[in-house]
């Protein structure tokens, strides 16, 4: 799976599928890329439109983006984000898993069901 994984990715799809079933976009205008290289190193970043929840703009910046980098491993059907930046702190140093799924050019992962339920990413190959 690692050759099929290897290169740029666009973001065409960010879904969040809550506890109830209900999906729902994690957001507007939603873009990202992804990049596998062929030595084992990864990275993601995936930007919104601001929403002024807050009344913080700094907060409401911080809160529209998603940025994580390391290593990965593909094994079978999962890959595993071995993560050492973040836009989150707390990311850092943890293992991120990722259920892989192709059809052609696109990609589709998924995180394991979390207590907001799963994130559907899809993701269509540039390079």
């Amino acid at each position: 799976m690692k050759n099929q994984v290897v290169g740029s990715w666009a973001l065409e799809r960010f879904d969040i599928e809550e506890p109830s079933k209900n999906v729902r976009p994690w957001g507007k205008n939603t873009k990202g890329l992804l990049i596998y290289t062929p030595d084992g190193h990864m990275s993601v970043s995936i930007n919104r439109d601001v929403e002024n929840k807050s009344g913080q703009e700094a907060k409401d910046i911080f809160d529209s983006i998603l940025f994580y980098s390391g290593t990965y491993a593909a094994e079978s059907e999962i890959i595993r984000h071995k993560v050492t930046n973040a836009s989150s702190p707390s990311r850092i140093g943890k293992e991120m898993i990722r259920y892989a799924a192709f059809d052609g050019d696109r990609l589709t992962l998924k995180s394991p069901v979390e207590s907001f339920g799963q994130a559907i990413l899809i993701w269509r190959k540039i390079k």
